[in-house]
């Protein structure tokens, strides 16, 4: 099963800004008398790598595992090794394969943690549930 990842205004600002930011660069230095191409197509290259995360951040449970992709970082997380998760937090260091504030931080392993903002959080917490009960939530509001 597929979670969308929630999008934050604040992360929209950031993306979107850098992304205009770059193609305002592009546009402005071929007025001033033409770059060389390769200039050009180190802007778009760095503008879809910005840009990726926001067509491509999402997390899914797939048999015993949790996936997650967000641009080109991926991973995955065996579920029986989540301990907890924490809903309506930020995680202000670390992995943080997510697209808004106030997701939902899980704690697997002994000392590891990661940051996602599935857009269905309740959906998405029932399921790692089905899969594994052990696991504690602790709800911030």
């Amino acid at each position: 099963m597929r979670f969308a990842s929630a999008k934050g205004l604040f992360v929209a600002f950031v993306i979107w800004g850098a992304v205009v930011s770059l193609i305002f660069a592009g546009m402005l230095t071929v007025q001033q008398g033409g770059p060389e191409q390769w200039m050009i197509i180190i802007l778009i290259m760095v503008a879809i790598i910005i840009i990726w995360p926001w067509f491509a951040t999402y997390y899914e449970i797939e048999g015993d595992e949790l996936k997650y992709r967000s641009g080109p970082i991926r991973g995955k997380i065996d579920i029986s090794s989540i301990r907890m998760i924490a809903t309506g937090k930020t995680l202000y260091a670390g992995l943080k394969p997510a697209l808004a504030s106030k997701g939902c931080i899980i704690q697997y392993n002994k000392y590891d943690e990661i940051y996602f903002s599935p857009k269905d959080q309740d959906g998405f917490i029932a399921e790692l549930l089905k899969i594994n009960t052990a696991i504690e939530v602790i709800e911030n509001k």
